[in-house]
């Protein structure tokens, strides 16, 4: 074997079965070597939707004690050598990485690895193996992180270069969140806030319904105990009780599967998320007690708290999202209608750690998980997890009804380029998950230019449909310090910014018969003799992404219509009602797309001209200009071959009217 160095490599041995792996936190173990399980929940502490055990018994059974040896050893040494743990979430990414290569290698002879021959039939069998298993990047990662703990710790001598292999393999490719096109966001929103406000005053009627409900099905089951068709006795049981149960709740079905409870905490999770822009986990949280007001110069201004883990070696820690009112109102719904739950799985929870057959720690996990407003909604499906489970699933299938135009299919492709495709017209949105939420907001603050990037730091401000009250309280915003920069929705909205400013240069390049501006017929003449040379293309979206990034392209979308290509320009062509700069614009350019917006533009000037020309002559200076503005559009407006009213009123009372 052609061993690359001549160190000697160790040798994982086989432990005692008795070697304690993980321990509750007086010190009593909980996990041993070979168990199918390592539970770290009395080592670290983890979110309300964390995971805190490492499943082994779905291994092969020829490799589990190999790998899990393999695990033990590299921990201890790793703990020995770094004066720290690998975290559970570390130790999982591990195992997963030694999974995928004993599957490969038929073996766990990590040793092999060494050998070039071996390892050139490792990377071939590596090819074929993520090629039937649809392996994404993130698995590639495991294996490439796997194999370099091993020849960190002399397991293997078998340094991998990441990017080399990365360059190597094509991964499944990774899909962005989606950007929900406005009018099915809308929508959306819409139901789910309509839902809230209906069975808000309702909640605590739902709690004491289903509380009956569940005490009478307790009853009939204990009459049914002797008899052998239970399950068809049980089904009459349901019906007839849940008819017997008299309630003034709107449009509410009593059922045993959680189903007219569970449509109602979709609805309240939707405007939680979507409200404060939280990820899954930390939004799963939130209690009813989650939700308060601070006052900063003089204006309340609502907030929500919960715990989470990302950025910080996956230890919860509290965090603050600006939020809108109708978000309390869904906390409290959510709480409240669960109470007579939530009172039942602390009493089952209470029972198993006096019988000792429930951990200290796992209990006050099942607490933690039991205080949240968004709880498991069906009692005897709960073993361990007592939040809401399938989430992305649900969320889906409550959005069905909302089925897409044609211009939200457009929209959605030109928001979503790795999904196109993917949303058809008469069709709803074939999936959406919690992070979908954040990848909206983001998109959309950016897009319709609610402010700038670092105004997310602040996140939803009083966001409702309308976008209320927005402005006025940007300076409120401000003097929040508590309230965190999020950095995950800002990269977001970052790359949003690139993503509209390709599309932007892909249009003025590409797209547009006419340019008109003059930085677009400067375009346009360099375009035109470029496309005579046989181009098709003038510039692809790739290369104009190229440039956008390294900073020689840079473009601002003007209210008026047409585009700045200046990023430090100090003219105001932005301003809507007059022309205030008498020598044109060097950098603008206007498209075809932008010229039908001035052209509408345009009409409403005319319009709101004729309503002004009373003869008043305190308004002449404001109809010389409005005029100005209404001729040098139409030059415009003749470039791009658009029809329009051609118009040349004359000021009432005005002796000259100043032309263009």
């Amino acid at each position: 074997m052609n061993i690359k160095h001549s160190i000697k490599l160790e040798k994982v041995p086989i432990f005692d079965d008795d070697i304690v792996v993980t321990r509750c936190a007086d010190g009593s173990p909980l996990s041993y070597i070979y168990s199918h399980y390592w539970d770290f929940i009395g080592m670290e502490k983890h979110g309300a939707n964390g995971r805190s055990e490492i499943v082994f018994c779905s291994i092969d059974s020829r490799f589990r004690k190999a790998i899990q040896s393999t695990t033990w050893y590299i921990y201890e040494r790793y703990k020995t050598k770094n004066k720290t743990a690998l975290t559970s979430s570390q130790v999982r990414n591990f195992v997963r990485g030694l999974r995928h290569v004993s599957a490969i290698m038929d073996s766990c002879d990590w040793s092999v690895l060494s050998d070039d021959r071996v390892y050139k039939s490792f990377e071939r069998k590596l090819g074929k193996y993520m090629e039937q298993k649809d392996l994404s990047t993130a698995s590639l990662d495991s294996i490439i992180r796997a194999l370099n703990l091993l020849n960190g710790f002399e397991l293997c001598r078998r340094a991998i270069n990441g990017k080399e292999l990365r360059r190597k393999f094509r991964c499944k490719p990774v899909e962005q969140s989606i950007a929900i096109p406005i009018t099915m966001y809308q929508a959306i929103l819409s139901d789910a806030i309509h839902t809230v406000e209906v069975y808000h005053e309702h909640r605590h009627e739902i709690a004491r319904v289903m509380n009956d409900f569940y005490v009478i099905l307790a009853e009939e089951k204990a009459d049914t105990t002797k008899t052998s068709h239970i399950g068809a006795v049980l089904n009459r049981a349901y019906k007839r009780v849940a008819q017997e149960i008299k309630h003034n709740i709107p449009d509410f079905i009593i059922d045993c599967n959680g189903k007219a409870l569970g449509k109602i905490m979709r609805h309240c999770f939707l405007v939680t998320a979507a409200f404060s822009g939280a990820r899954l986990g930390e939004v799963l949280s939130m209690s009813k007690e989650s939700y308060r007001t601070k006052v900063a110069n003089g204006i309340e201004v609502p907030v929500i708290q919960g715990k989470t883990t990302k950025g910080n070696d996956g230890i919860p820690k509290t965090e603050t999202w600006q939020t809108h009112p109708v978000v309390k109102s869904a906390l409290e719904l959510a709480f409240d209608m669960t109470e007579n739950l939530r009172r039942d799985y602390k009493i089952r929870i209470n029972a198993q750690l006096a019988n000792g057959s429930l951990s200290q720690e796992k209990h006050q996990k099942a607490l933690d998980q039991i205080n949240s407003t968004f709880l498991a909604l069906k009692p005897a499906s709960v073993k361990s997890k007592f939040v809401q489970t399938g989430l992305p699933r649900s969320l889906t299938e409550l959005v069905r009804p909302i089925v897409a135009r044609q211009a939200d299919v457009d929209e959605f492709n030109r928001l979503n380029p790795s999904r196109v495709g993917q949303l058809k017209k008469g069709s709803p949105l074939n999936r959406l998950s919690p992070h979908d939420f954040r990848r909206t907001f983001a998109v959309f603050f950016k897009r319709y230019g609610f402010g700038s990037s670092a105004t997310i730091k602040f996140q939803f401000k009083h966001r409702n449909i309308n976008m209320s009250s927005y402005y006025a309280n940007n300076a409120t915003l401000q003097a929040m310090e508590d309230i965190l920069l999020d950095a995950d929705l800002l990269k977001i909205m970052n790359d949003e910014g690139i993503s509209m400013a390709v599309d932007i240069f892909d249009e003025v390049y590409n797209k547009s018969e006419h340019l008109s501006g003059i930085e677009g017929e400067r375009i346009a003449k360099d375009k035109y003799k470029k496309l005579k040379n046989g181009h098709d293309v003038y510039m692809t979206r790739a290369e104009i992404e190229g440039l956008i990034r390294n900073g020689s392209l840079s473009v601002v979308k003007l209210p008026t219509g047409g585009y700045c290509t200046n990023a430090t320009c100090s003219r105001v062509c932005g301003i809507e009602q007059f022309s205030a700069e008498k020598k044109p614009c060097d950098h603008q350019i206007i498209t075809d797309a932008q010229a039908k917006v001035i052209l509408r533009q345009n009409n409403r000037l005319i319009k709101t001209f004729r309503s002004l020309n009373t003869g008043d002559p305190l308004e002449n200076s404001n109809l010389i200009a409005l005029k100005q503005k209404i001729k040098r559009n139409q030059v415009t407006l003749e470039k791009h071959n658009l029809k329009f009213e051609v118009f040349d009123d004359e000021v009432i009372g005005s002796i000259a009217t100043k032309e263009v």
